[in-house]
């Protein structure tokens, strides 16, 4: 009895897998892989037959290809260092721009204490006024 059971459950598994004992089964994808395999195979056959008719436009569109690339690397090397020297400009712009900003301090630092001094000056001559 139990073994009828198992039996059975290794059937039940088998088919769940697409196999039979007795046969197999080709499933969908199978027969699609096995169909493009044979087209490949004809491919390959009938670009043999028209290969010496073919080379030449091939070569063609490849040449044209190539050719394609190489302007298409260049355009991008031209904009690669257009975009280059805009950002060596803007880091040009901005280090300017600091430079100047710190001299503007600076100059700002020296009135306000020249200015700070005259104060001074100023106090200290009211102050002997006052004591004489």
């Amino acid at each position: 009895m139990e073994e009828k059971i198992n039996e059975k459950i290794e059937d039940k598994k088998n088919e769940n897998r697409g196999e039979h004992m007795s046969s197999y089964i080709i499933s969908k994808r199978g027969l699609w892989l096995m169909a493009g395999g044979a087209l490949g195979a004809l491919a390959v056959i009938g670009f043999g037959k028209l290969s010496k008719k073919i080379r030449p436009a091939a070569v063609g569109a490849v040449k044209e290809g190539y050719s394609f690339s190489e302007w298409l690397m260049a355009k991008c090397e031209k904009a690669k260092e257009d975009i280059e020297d805009i950002v060596a400009e803007a880091k040009h712009a901005h280090q300017k721009d600091l430079e100047t900003t710190a001299e503007t301090v600076k100059k700002e630092e020296d009135i306000l204490k020249k200015v700070e001094q005259m104060v001074e000056d100023i106090l200290r001559q009211r102050s002997k006024k006052e004591e004489t």
